[in-house]
Formats: C-alpha cells, sequence, structure tokens
C-alpha cells in the first residue's frame, strides 16, 4: 500500500492528534494513530482510552486498507522532511517507510485491528456554538481549573445550563472563575469535562485562529461529550460527579472596592514577582484613598514593593493574594480598568472588569 501526502496539509494534522496519543504500559498501540485509507483521504485516528480525536486528510493511494504509526515519531519525522512538497508512505508487512526527495524513513507498524476504539451514541440534538465564544468559555476559566485534586471534580471545566445560559466554570478550592456566554440553553446541561480534553479542544481551536466565526457543534450523553470543530471530531469522558454550587462561592455583596488601570497593576506585579516567595507567592495590598501600595518578600530577605494609582472607597486594612491568581485573572480581562470588591482580610474578593459583565472572578485571601 503507498500513500502520497501533501507535506504540510499532513503536519497541520498530526500535530493536533498526535499529542492525545499516550502509550501505556498495558496498551502500546495507544502511542500510535491509526489511519483509514478510503475515497481519497486517510481518517486519523488518536486515543488514549479516555479521549478520542479524529480527522481526515487529502491523500493519493493505489488501494485502500488500514494501519497504524508512531504518532510522536511520525510527527518528528514529518517536521524533519518538512521542506519537501509531497510525503510518501508505503506499508509492508509491519514496517512503513516514509520516504522524500531521497530521504526515507522506516518505522515498525502495529495491527490496526488491535486499535481501540470509544463506543457512543451521539444525540441528534446539538447545540451551536462559534469558535471564538467556545474560546472564551474555555480561555475565561480554564486557568482556575485544579490539577490532580484528590477532588476529582474538581479537575475539569464544568459547563451547565445556569439562568438558561450556557456558562462555564472552574475552581481549585482557592480561586473560581464563572464565563456565562451568549448562548441560550434549554436542556437541563451539567457537565466536567476533563482537563485534557480541554487541552486537545484549545489545541484544534488555535489551528483555526482565522475563523472565528467558525460555527462548532457539541452535544452529551450519559458518560460523554462529543464536539465536532470543522473536520475534527473529539469524543471525551465525562468526569463523573457533582460539581460543587458555585453561586453560594461568590459573594452576594461587597463593602468596598479597589478601582484600578489593568495595566498599571501588571506590570507592578511583574516587577514584584521577581522577588516573590516561590512557595507561597504572597503579595500584600494595602489601598488607600488614592494609591495602593504592593510588597513582597522571600526567605532570603529580598523585597519589593510599589505604589500606584488606584482609588479605594473602604476602611483601612491590609489584604494578601496569591500574584499568580492575580496576574491570571488581568490576562484575560478585556477592560482597561481592573475592580477588586472585597469585605475583609478573611473573605473572599470579587475581580471584576468595568466592561467584562459576563466573567466573575473570585480569590481567597492568603496570609502574608
Amino acid at each position: 500500500m503507498k500513500i502520497i501526502f501533501k507535506t504540510q496539509q499532513l503536519i497541520e494534522k498530526i500535530k493536533n492528534l498526535a499529542p492525545t496519543a499516550e502509550a501505556k504500559q498495558t496498551l502500546i498501540i495507544l502511542g500510535n494513530l491509526k489511519f483509514s485509507i478510503n475515497e481519497g483521504v486517510a481518517t486519523i485516528t488518536a486515543s488514549d482510552l479516555e479521549i478520542e480525536v479524529t480527522s481526515t486528510v487529502p491523500c493519493e493511494f493505489d488501494e485502500g486498507g488500514t494501519f497504524t504509526l508512531p504518532g510522536k515519531k511520525f510527527l518528528e519525522i514529518c517536521n524533519a522532511l518538512s521542506s519537501h512538497d509531497q510525503i510518501t508512505v508505503t506499508i509492508r508487512a509491519d514496517k512503513a517507510d516514509i520516504t522524500a526527495g531521497k530521504s526515507k524513513v522506516s518505522l515498525p507498524t502495529l495491527n490496526a485491528e488491535d486499535f481501540p476504539l470509544m463506543t457512543y451514541e451521539s444525540k441528534e440534538e446539538k447545540t451551536k456554538i462559534s469558535a471564538s465564544e467556545l474560546g472564551n468559555i474555555i480561555s475565561k476559566t480554564s486557568f482556575a481549573m485544579a490539577y490532580q485534586d484528590a477532588r476529582h471534580f474538581l479537575n475539569g471545566l464544568h459547563i451547565c445550563n445556569d439562568n438558561g445560559k450556557l456558562t462555564s466554570v472552574c475552581t481549585d478550592g482557592h480561586r473560581l472563575a464563572k464565563y456565562t456566554s451568549n448562548i441560550n440553553i434549554s436542556e437541563d446541561l451539567s457537565i466536567i469535562v476533563p482537563r485534557k480534553a480541554i487541552m486537545e479542544i484549545n489545541r484544534i481551536l488555535a489551528s483555526f485562529n482565522d475563523s472565528k466565526e467558525l460555527l462548532i457543534e457539541f452535544n452529551t450523553t450519559k458518560n460523554n461529550f462529543i464536539i465536532q470543530i470543522a473536520d475534527y471530531l473529539l469524543v471525551s469522558k465525562l468526569i463523573e460527579g457533582n460539581y460543587p454550587n458555585f453561586n453560594k462561592v461568590i459573594p452576594e455583596s461587597t463593602k468596598s472596592k479597589i478601582t484600578i488601570n489593568k495595566l498599571t497593576l501588571k506590570n507592578s506585579l511583574n516587577i514584584i514577582s521577581k522577588v516573590v516567595n516561590q512557595q507561597y507567592k504572597g503579595v500584600k495590598l494595602t489601598p488607600s484613598n488614592s494609591s495602593l501600595h504592593l510588597i513582597s518578600s522571600n526567605t532570603e530577605s529580598e523585597v519589593g514593593e510599589d505604589q500606584i494609582d488606584a482609588k479605594y472607597d473602604g476602611e483601612e486594612l491590609s489584604i494578601g493574594f496569591n500574584i499568580s491568581y492575580i496576574q491570571d485573572v488581568i490576562d484575560v480581562l478585556e477592560s482597561e480598568t481592573l475592580s477588586i470588591c472585597l469585605n475583609d482580610q478573611n473573605s473572599g474578593c470579587i475581580l471584576m472588569g468595568d466592561n467584562d459583565g459576563s466573567s466573575v472572578f473570585v480569590i481567597m485571601p492568603m496570609r502574608v
């Protein structure tokens, strides 16, 4: 079997699929990509048993069939051959010859019949969303997702129906990010999509950066999240469990507010971060009527402090935060001004932008 690919078309696909392939000791074949050659296209599938991603790439071939190739190694070889217009893959017995120009690399193949495919039932009713709005749903919340937390339901992105709007929420127990999209939804939706699936979706979205209005469809079953992005189909198992009542974490009211220029604060935090304690990453904020004092130090007696313009309408106090948590919020805010709404040194604070009514961020204070 001989298959000829356009080099750049093949690389664009493989770079989005190969990261999903993950060789496990019990199933070496999961480190491979499955190729199905038929009707002028190669259908390529990657899986780790939790997530399965499939896409197609045009090709020329002398006969149809199926085979597998090591995903990561095949991508490395394709990148090394990227100066050539075409890449030819010739399958013979349990070997694959990858050639371009006068260069040839041979890789072992594994039986495609042993490649495990996920089984699922896709509902006819699908939710449609633009690529830009899906990007918002992910980018404005996923940074607050827990990582390898014992509370497994926090290690993913929560998508739900919140008052008739498609809403995403992430929390790691120390901070929370909530984004309310412009998508109306009537079904009783409440799912938790795993971190790796979110990373894969982000990678695929990034390859369509010139198509923000690209229409995407998704639906859910009891156990799976199924999303179609152009010619990519991603199926992910859902995280089991009930997500915490996130609206209870968001303070209903606050007593005072610090108002700061976002870029000014970003620059100040960047300076102070050079000497922040790398274990606790604490920065102390002390606001006054017209300014904000910031200070941080580490165990090596290094101290960083700054004084920036700000407005404050509350009583005298000092409050500590994880500096990274504030920086993460700044990175996703679109407005020029950041407001920190608070009650006291021990209660959760709301961070929000003047023109970002769809986003709410909550950060718990810390002792500094």
